[in-house]
């Protein structure tokens, strides 16, 4: 029998705390097991019923949440900790400082004034999020992956113009994470989807942009693909590639309400796949993919090359399966191998 995710509420707005308590108490795969309105109270929650997920907000009276995730950091405690943050540019800054100090991910919190209309927009994605990341204490175990593709020795070499990188739930510490480590002159351009709220996107950026040793910038209509130049992709617009002359750009249009959120990237890896074919590399971070495997899969029949983190929660091998399924990924490459994968694969030394 699946295990419940057990999860604990943290914030000191009331609203926050009976709404959401109400909605995780209707999941009949999730536990919830507290809550708690500042985060001292919390700690002394952690210690008690030990939350598979702690769902913390940033501000907050005697212990602030950066604060808890210091203590939990300093004292070695493996509680997964997902921000519920406001859409602020302050609030924005601090959630990426939450992810630096081992928060696994974070949802955009509305304001407590607009919290019960608000809460239906972000729904979805907290269940979402809470189930990806907490699945990884699960006892139940999704079907193995293929242990041919699990090793990176089958990613061949050869000479590739273009790197695109999808992430999905706990994606933007993962970037911040390895992005840092690509060598200065890596050879092919880097497109890095990852879907998020605008608000959230100047800080995510930023962020990758004070570690990074390339050139990083946010998309733009007609931006021209370069070399060596990192490009990030939020998804709120579709995007797909163009050619003017000699240059690849890119092509921007707004997206329609009822468009679905994986038809964004898999319009761009289509594109990808007419412009660049067998010059094309693909990397679906764990949990990505969803709604994008004809993309991939068009990446894929070009001759382009498929790689995949290696996932670690039980929703993300679901999520992986399809294309493992398919035969489309060439190789699946633990986080600290992905980018030694794709400097081998550019035939990049440094």
């Amino acid at each position: 029998m699946k295990e419940k995710i057990k999860v604990l509420i943290v914030d000191d707005a009331i609203v926050v705390r009976i709404l959401v308590g109400n909605a995780l108490s209707k999941e009949p795969d999730i536990d919830f097991v507290g809550k708690a309105e500042n985060g001292k109270i919390a700690l002394e929650k952690i210690e008690e019923l030990k939350p598979d997920v702690v769902l913390l907000d940033i501000e907050m009276p005697e212990m602030n949440g950066l604060e808890v995730l210091k203590v939990l950091r300093d004292k070695g405690m493996p509680t997964k900790v997902i921000m519920f943050s406001t859409y602020t540019t302050v609030g924005a800054k601090h959630t990426f400082e939450a992810l630096e100090l081992g928060a696994a991910d974070f949802v955009p919190k509305p304001s407590s004034s607009g919290f019960s209309k608000g809460f239906e927009r972000v729904h979805e994605e907290l269940l979402a999020k809470i189930k990806f990341i907490g699945s990884g204490n699960s006892r139940q175990t999704a079907p193995s992956l293929p242990t041919a593709q699990k090793s990176s020795s089958v990613i061949r070499s050869g000479e590739y113009d273009v790197v695109f990188i999808e992430g999905g739930m706990g994606a933007p510490k993962t970037f911040m994470n390895i992005i840092p480590q690509i060598p200065a002159g890596f050879p092919a351009s880097l497109l890095i989807f990852q879907a998020m709220f605008s608000s959230f996107a100047e800080q995510f950026v930023r962020r990758l942009e004070q570690n990074a040793r390339i050139p990083i910038k946010t998309a733009e209509q007609d931006d021209k693909l370069l070399g060596g130049q990192a490009y990030v992709l939020i998804g709120d617009q579709y995007v797909a590639i163009k050619r003017t002359g000699a240059d690849i750009q890119f092509a921007f249009r707004a997206k329609e309400g009822t468009e679905k959120y994986g038809s964004v990237p898999r319009l761009l890896c289509e594109s990808l796949a007419k412009f660049y074919g067998k010059k094309a590399i693909g990397v679906l971070l764990a949990g990505a993919g969803e709604g994008n495997l004809e993309g991939i899969q068009a990446l894929k029949e070009q001759g382009g090359l498929v790689l995949a983190e290696e996932p670690t929660t039980l929703v993300g091998r679901q999520v992986l399966n399809p294309f493992v399924e398919k035969k489309i990924i060439d190789g699946i490459v633990p986080t600290q191998e992905l980018i030694a994968a794709l400097t081998k694969a550019v035939g990049f030394s440094g």
